[in-house]
């Protein structure tokens, strides 16, 4: 019995550790055109974010490898086992990092560069889920809606400007002249993946209940578009 109370009280040292280190590290600058520096990222949060996502993989017996991505894209596969049961847990973790994400396109990057950094969100959002057959539908909307936005970035991205840099992502910017229009076509999206993520549910009132915890995320991303 002691061996084990010394065992958990080392693994809660070690992950207070981790965190205080995260707290003391000093904030990254975020590069945008003109030199200008804007409002730094908060690296606890990204701390935290892997925290979460090691804390879902060491929890499973198995970690089948997931999909590759495009390093350049920067979208993670944190390589979940395939449990077929919908858990609050990952409900949860998905939902944070969609909204822990959206704070951070807005708190550090002009507007131009947030449906970028929205999409990198989303990307990384499916990838926590994509190995989880009863999550599946939902992953699949959050990458249909994350390539829906690379897609928007690219067509009216102002290659004139540089990369925003937030830790070791970057993103591109929308050119100022299409942002407006940008924004509709974004609008749409995700109020097209809402509604399919709903619908996506089925007749599951426990699919139903979690699909619409992330449908709702998904929506409120809306206002980092508006800001």
């Amino acid at each position: 019995m002691f061996g084990n109370r010394f065992c958990a009280g080392v693994a809660v040292a070690v992950l207070a550790g981790q965190v205080v280190t995260a707290a003391s590290v000093s904030a990254y600058a975020v590069a945008v055109p003109g030199g200008q520096s804007l409002a730094p990222a908060d690296p606890l949060g990204s701390v935290l974010e892997e925290l979460l996502l090691a804390q879902y993989s060491s929890s499973m017996s198995s970690e089948p490898s997931g999909p590759s991505y495009d390093v350049d894209r920067q979208e993670r596969d944190p390589k979940l086992s395939a449990s077929y049961d919908l858990d609050e847990r990952v409900t949860r973790g998905v939902i944070w990092i969609i909204q822990n994400g959206s704070n951070e396109c807005r708190n550090s990057i002009r507007p131009e560069y947030r449906f970028d950094c929205l999409r990198n969100v989303l990307g990384r959002a499916a990838s926590t889920i994509e190995n989880r057959p009863n999550y599946r539908d939902a992953a699949r909307e959050l990458r249909s809606l994350s390539r829906k936005l690379d897609g928007i970035v690219s067509k009216y991205q102002d290659r004139s400007a540089p990369r925003a840099a937030v830790g070791q992502r970057t993103y591109r910017a929308v050119s100022t002249a299409n942002l407006e229009q940008a924004r509709r076509e974004a609008s749409e999206a995700i109020d097209e993946s809402v509604t399919k993520l709903l619908r996506s549910a089925g007749n599951s009132e426990k699919r139903k209940t979690h699909y619409s915890q992330i449908a709702t995320a998904v929506g409120s991303t809306k206002r980092l578009l508006r800001s």
